[in-house]
């Protein structure tokens, strides 16, 4: 009951999931993507999310599919906004930080700006495949995709934001 009085409407919630989760807090952003795939996780499949490296730093972190930086790539411009670069701003802008335009993975400080394709079909050697399939069912709809736009993001996005709905309702 204290929970229920003291916590915003489901109206509410379903805004801040919606929009730019990541800015206003990311440690529920990351605590909400970890909660997302630990519920497909059994203990014979299970990785840990929250582990961290010696410097105290998560090794598993929030990545941008389409990059959060102001200088977009050409090639994220093309993708994202046909050559559009004030669109691909617009863009920016407004789904970056959205639910469904971030993931985690364990390389995340390599991925950077790089194209999708890459992001998506990288190897670490001939046979593994690493950041975005990296076997997460959180990535299973990401990986599946020849490009990365504004109707994937907010495709997914909505599928997220219906899943916490449901998982967190008050």
């Amino acid at each position: 009951n204290y929970l229920k009085e003291n916590s915003s409407s489901d109206e509410v919630f379903k805004e801040k999931l919606w929009w730019s989760l990541y800015i206003d807090n990311p440690d529920a952003t990351r605590f909400l993507l970890c909660y997302y795939e630990n519920q497909f996780k059994t203990n014979e499949i299970y990785t840990d999310l929250w582990i961290r490296d010696n410097n105290k730093k998560y090794i598993w972190t929030i990545e941008h599919i389409f990059p959060e930086w102001e200088n977009i790539p050409a090639e994220w411009v093309k993708m994202i906004a046909d050559w559009d670069k004030q669109l691909a701003g617009l863009y920016l802008d407004r789904y970056a930080h959205t639910l469904g335009n971030l993931t985690i993975t364990w390389y995340n400080q390599n991925l950077s700006n790089k194209p999708f394709e890459e992001k998506r079909d990288r190897k670490n050697n001939k046979w593994n495949y690493i950041w975005y399939r990296n076997g997460l069912k959180l990535n299973e709809d990401v990986v599946n995709q020849n490009k990365w736009q504004v109707k994937n993001i907010s495709e997914r996005t909505n599928k997220l934001v219906e899943r916490f709905l449901k998982e967190f309702k008050l």
